[in-house]
C-alpha cells in the first residue's frame, strides 16, 4: 500500500509540473487565463468563462458595459475595457536571454497592461495597433484607439514605452502620453494631466499590487531580509543609468553595511545607489548585515543591449 501511494504521489507530481499547473519551475511561457468576466464577453466567437485559457490567436471581443481581466502565470495583467477586440498573438519564453515576449493586436477600444517584473526574467509586451508596435517591458499604460480605427492614444504611467512609428522611435517616458494617428506623422509626447493620471493609478491599484511599486518595509524583528528596489526597468540601451534602492525588514539590530556588487567588477556602499552600465547582462547583489550579526542577500538581473526596444 505504501509503494502505491509513493507511486501515486511521483504520477501526481509529473502531472502538475509538466501539465502546466506550475508552468514557472520548468520556466515556461506563462499561461494566460481569464480571472474576471463581466458581462457579454465572447473568446473566438464563444461565450469567455472566467478560469478560461487564453491560446495563441484567439480573439476576445467585449461588448457594451461589458469588460474582462487577463491574468498571466508571472503576474502580469490586462484588463480590457468595454467595446474592445483584441488578439493574443502568443506568448513566448527565450531561456537564453531570460525573456518572455507577450504579442497582442489591438483591433478597437481600449486596455490597461500591467506588466509584472519578477525578478527571474524579463517581461516584454508588444501591442500592435495596424502595422505599429507599441513596446514595453515591466511598464504599466494604457492605450486606446478612438472610433475611426487609426487614431490612438497611449498613456505610461510606469515604465518607458517605446513606439515604432515609420522610421521614427517615439519614446513615451514614465508620467507621459501621446497621441498618434496611423500613416501619419509623428509627435511629442507631452505630460500626462493630473485627473488622467489619478484614474489611471486607480485602474492600477484596482487590478492590484505592482512589482515595479515598493514600499519601505517597517516590519521589526525576525529574520533579516533585503529585496531591490527603484528599478523601473531591468533592460536598457548603453549606456544604461539605472537607480538601486535596498529594501529592509526585520532584523535585531541597526544595519551596520549595505554593500552593492554589480556584476562588472564595480561595487559601492549605501542604501540608495546609481549606476551606469555598458552592453551585457548582469547580476546585481545587494548585502546587507545589522549590528548583531545577521546577514541578507538579494539580486536582480540588468540586461543592457546597443538597440534595445523597451
Amino acid at each position: 500500500m505504501r509503494f502505491l501511494r509513493v507511486l501515486l504521489f511521483t504520477v501526481l507530481s509529473f502531472y502538475y509540473v509538466v501539465g502546466g499547473v506550475i508552468p514557472a519551475l520548468a520556466q515556461d511561457a506563462s499561461i494566460v487565463r481569464a480571472t474576471r468576466v463581466d458581462g457579454t464577453v465572447s473568446k473566438n466567437g464563444a461565450p469567455l468563462k472566467e478560469g478560461d485559457i487564453i491560446q495563441r490567436d484567439e480573439k476576445i471581443v467585449t461588448k457594451e458595459n461589458s469588460a474582462a481581466v487577463l491574468t498571466w502565470s508571472n503576474g502580469s495583467i490586462v484588463e480590457i475595457y468595454p467595446e474592445t477586440s483584441l488578439i493574443l498573438n502568443g506568448v513566448i519564453y527565450e531561456g537564453d536571454r531570460k525573456l518572455e515576449q507577450s504579442l497582442i493586436t489591438l483591433e478597437k477600444g481600449r486596455l490597461f497592461v500591467k506588466a509584472q517584473v519578477p525578478e527571474h526574467i524579463f517581461t516584454q509586451f508588444e501591442v500592435r495597433v495596424g502595422n505599429v508596435p507599441i513596446m514595453s517591458q515591466g511598464a504599466e499604460f494604457a492605450l486606446k484607439i478612438d472610433e475611426t480605427g487609426k487614431k490612438f492614444t497611449i498613456w505610461s504611467l510606469i515604465g518607458r514605452i517605446v513606439v515604432y512609428f515609420g522610421i521614427d522611435r517615439i519614446k513615451v517616458e514614465e508620467g507621459q502620453q501621446v497621441a498618434l494617428e496611423v500613416g501619419g506623422s509623428p509627435q511629442v509626447p507631452v505630460s500626462i494631466p493630473d485627473k488622467t493620471k489619478e484614474a489611471l493609478m486607480k485602474a492600477s491599484k484596482r487590478l492590484g499590487g505592482s512589482l515595479l511599486i515598493e514600499e519601505e518595509a517597517i516590519s521589526i524583528g525576525g529574520p533579516l531580509k533585503v529585496k531591490i528596489g527603484g528599478v523601473k526597468n531591468r533592460r536598457g540601451d548603453a549606456p544604461y543609468t539605472v537607480n538601486f534602492k535596498a529594501i529592509i525588514s526585520g532584523g535585531s539590530g541597526k544595519i551596520k553595511s549595505i554593500q552593492w556588487n554589480f556584476g562588472d567588477g564595480e561595487s559601492t556602499d549605501g542604501k540608495e545607489v546609481q549606476h551606469t552600465f555598458t552592453q551585457g547582462v548582469y547580476i546585481v547583489v545587494v548585502s546587507v548585515e545589522d549590528e548583531n550579526g545577521q546577514k541578507a542577500t538579494s539580486q536582480i538581473s540588468i540586461s543592457v543591449e546597443e538597440a534595445c526596444a523597451c
